[in-house]
């Protein structure tokens, strides 16, 4: 509600980025609630779900953005799933505001494991970025990644395009021990 009565363009744009993030917190826990087990989710679900959620989000504003996702599937906690979520949703966010603003185009998410190692990636088919080196996005890109005990770069497309790319270690898919709660041991 306070974005739509912000008139300051920055402060409208900070404000949507916040909406996305707490838009990607819910579906989490929508998505782990509503699973079979609240202690993991699939990944391949979790990530179209997300990307169909942020692309249709900005539909209304301005031309169509389609997307295509390539997912391997994986079994992931929640630990990990929100910062790898969260860094999902700073890349696609860039996408729509510097590849995608005023014409469109196409985004392509590919997530891939490889035995320890599994890597997230977001294309546009835009113009191209400059080595950005900073900023609130890739500071928080950088964190997430750092989260995973990972790495977050950027690089242009052979598409001519940019591609985010985040690598990290494949969660382990062993079944997290079940925390009891304190209330429970009454």
């Amino acid at each position: 509600m306070q974005q739509r009565v912000v008139e300051d363009p920055a402060a409208r744009s900070a404000l949507g980025d916040t909406r996305q993030r707490i838009s990607a917190l819910a579906l989490i826990y929508r998505t782990l609630y509503q699973g079979e087990d609240v202690r993991h989710a699939d990944a391949e679900m979790f990530l179209t779900e997300l990307v169909g959620h942020l692309v249709a989000s900005e539909s209304l504003r301005g031309p169509l953005v389609k997307s295509s996702i390539e997912a391997d599937p994986l079994s992931i906690d929640p630990e990990k799933l929100a910062p790898m979520a969260l860094w999902l949703v700073e890349a696609v966010s860039n996408a729509q505001k510097h590849a995608f603003a005023g014409r469109g185009g196409e985004l392509k998410v590919r997530f891939k494991v490889d035995g320890k190692t599994s890597t997230l990636e977001v294309e546009d088919d835009g113009p191209g970025m400059s080595d950005v080196t900073s900023g609130v996005g890739v500071t928080l890109m950088a964190a997430f990644a750092k989260q995973l005990r990972g790495t977050a770069t950027t690089r242009k497309a052979e598409s001519g395009g940019t591609i985010a790319t985040l690598v990290f270690e494949t969660p382990s898919t062993e079944e997290a021990p079940v925390r009891k709660s304190p209330e429970l041991d009454r």
